[in-house]
């Protein structure tokens, strides 16, 4: 606020000086130099007040409306999971779209864990890893497994997909 209020003395002596220089200079026009300084030091003033004005105002407050289109544009990071709840969704219809797409996911589950808890290769002992692995989990997760003959077959269960869970978890 200080420097508003000094920016403002400087310019209008400024503005003072030069009009002063400029009435001494001259003769006869005295009256035209003399609204000529007074309107420029109106403007000084003027300007003034409109940088304290916008400096005193409050931040705009915004709408809830605003608010909600801000959080609406507003990118959500996608962490995958909604495209694994769309595979999980598609295998139940699908045996070829489970053989394809989940079937990785899964796999790579059991890779991870047999590998970490008990240092198995899935791919290069795959009679041990039989053993700790599931019934319901080894169907799907076993290096062997074909592709599904008929493609339009439909998918497990929600249930036989839990047992693979479950299968996975006890890994």
């Amino acid at each position: 606020m200080r420097w508003i209020a000094g920016r403002a003395v400087k310019v209008g002596l400024a503005v003072s000086a030069g009009f002063g220089i400029a009435a001494l200079a001259t003769s006869g026009l005295h009256a035209i130099f003399l609204d000529a300084y007074l309107l420029a030091l109106a403007g000084v003033l003027l300007l003034a007040l409109v940088r304290v004005t916008q400096a005193k105002a409050l931040a705009p407050r915004r709408s809830q409306l605003e608010l909600a289109l801000l959080e609406m544009r507003r990118a959500r990071p996608d962490h995958g999971k909604l495209g694994l709840v769309r595979d999980l969704e598609l295998s139940f219809l699908s045996a070829m779209h489970l053989h394809v797409r989940l079937r990785p996911v899964i796999r790579e589950i059991a890779v991870h864990r047999l590998r970490r808890h008990y240092g198995i290769d899935l791919d290069a002992e795959p009679a041990r890893a039989r053993e700790l692995v599931g019934a319901s989990a080894w169907e799907l997760v076993r290096p062997d497994r074909p592709s599904p003959a008929d493609r339009l077959a439909t998918g497990p269960t929600l249930a036989q997909l839990r047992e693979v869970v479950a299968d996975l978890e006890r890994i």
